[in-house]
Parts: C-alpha cells; sequence; structure tokens
C-alpha cells in the first residue's frame, strides 16, 4: 500500500503541489480580504468616533461665542467703561428663543465631551437655570439693564467654556477612548455653590427682586 501511493505520489507530484498552492493561496487571500474589510471598518467607525467628538465640542465653542457678544447700553460704568449687556438678553423673546437652542445643543452630543468641558457646560446650565428664575416677572423693558448687572458672569462662562473645549482640540482630540458615563459630571456641590455664589447674579439678587416687585405694583 505504501508503495502503491509512493508510486501515486510520484506519478502526480506537480499536480499535488499545484493543488496545494492554490489552496494556499486561496485561503491567504480570502484572509487578506477579512483583515482588509476589518480595518476598512475600523477606520470607518474611528472616523465617526471623530466627527462625534469634534461636533460636540465644537458646540460648546459656539455657545461660548455666543455668550461672550454684547450689545451697547446709554451711560458708563463707574469705572467710565461703557455699559454693555449680553446680546442674548436684549428682550424676553430673545432670551427664550437663545434658551432653547442652547438647551437643544447641549443636549445633543453631552456624551461625546471630555468629562471637563462637560462639566463646565453643567455649571452654565446651572448659572442659566438661575437667571431665568430671576427673570420671571420681570418685562421685557428691564432685561437689558438687568444683563449690564451680570456681563461678567457672561464673559467668565464663555472663557471657561471655550477654554475646556479647546484643551479638547489641544491634546484629546486624537484620543479614541471615551470617557466613562460613570464618572461624575457635575462639580462636586460645594464647588458649584461656590462658584455660582461668586457670580455678578448671585450679588446682584436683590436688584432682580427689585424689579419685579416695582413691576407688580
Amino acid at each position: 500500500m505504501s508503495s502503491d501511493w509512493q508510486t501515486f505520489f510520484s506519478a502526480n507530484a506537480s499536480a499535488i503541489f499545484a493543488l496545494v498552492g492554490a489552496l494556499g493561496v486561496g485561503t491567504l487571500s480570502a484572509v487578506t480580504a477579512l483583515l482588509v474589510k476589518r480595518r476598512e471598518f475600523d477606520l470607518a467607525l474611528t472616523g465617526k468616533l471623530f466627527e462625534r467628538r469634534i461636533a460636540a465640542h465644537e458646540k460648546i465653542m459656539e455657545i461660548a461665542t455666543e455668550m461672550r457678544v454684547m450689545f451697547p447700553l446709554e451711560g458708563r460704568y463707574a469705572d467710565g467703561e461703557f455699559r454693555r449687556a449680553p446680546n442674548v438678553l436684549q428682550s424676553k423673546d430673545v432670551y427664550e428663543e437663545w434658551m432653547a437652542s442652547f438647551t437643544h445643543r447641549s443636549l445633543t452630543g453631552t456624551s461625546w465631551l471630555s468629562t471637563e468641558a462637560k462639566r463646565e457646560l453643567n455649571l452654565v446650565q446651572d448659572y442659566l437655570a438661575t437667571l431665568r428664575m430671576h427673570l420671571t416677572g420681570v418685562p421685557d423693558a428691564h432685561y437689558p439693564d438687568l444683563g449690564a448687572l451680570i456681563r461678567q458672569d457672561f464673559i467668565d462662562l464663555s472663557s471657561s467654556l471655550e477654554k475646556y473645549a479647546f484643551e479638547f482640540f489641544r491634546t484629546g482630540v486624537r484620543q479614541l477612548q471615551l470617557h466613562s458615563l460613570d464618572e461624575w459630571h457635575k462639580y462636586e456641590r460645594a464647588e458649584t455653590e461656590r462658584r455660582l455664589g461668586e457670580t455678578m447674579l448671585a450679588k446682584n439678587f436683590d436688584a432682580f427682586a427689585r424689579v419685579r416687585l416695582r413691576d407688580a405694583r
């Protein structure tokens, strides 16, 4: 039997080697094609991840820019500087429209933000929620003057938002690993209360209350 096999192998060695070679090339081609497809999928997934993260941080920078825009008012501050107010506080309608846009943009894509940017955004949300509460009952005519009192808050908050968004573009844009959703995405309560307590809004609660009281009479 062994002799017969040797005879058969010797007579057909070329065909056998050709068949084995063909099978090997076919298998190698299939494996290579599979690896290429997987690589293409990984690249497409990575591209999507980059796009989502970049878009989320670009929205933060848009919000920061809008918060920093001011419009002029009559008169000057005590230091001689011309009075200005945040553009989003020209009137109740302007403010409500901007708040709706802010809420939509800040909620969509939040999961793609860096933890630092998300914490700062949550602080801004807390600030704006507090502002909205104190603007309740305030007529349109008083929005600009009250806005002039808290102008510095919008400048400071927009700068901090921009800082953390820019930090992502500077150091984190190529990091594929997302920050864990289990991380606490708000500052500690003491830190939040401290920073909100230092705002011009907190220092001018009485001014807002006087406007509401005067209008109610």
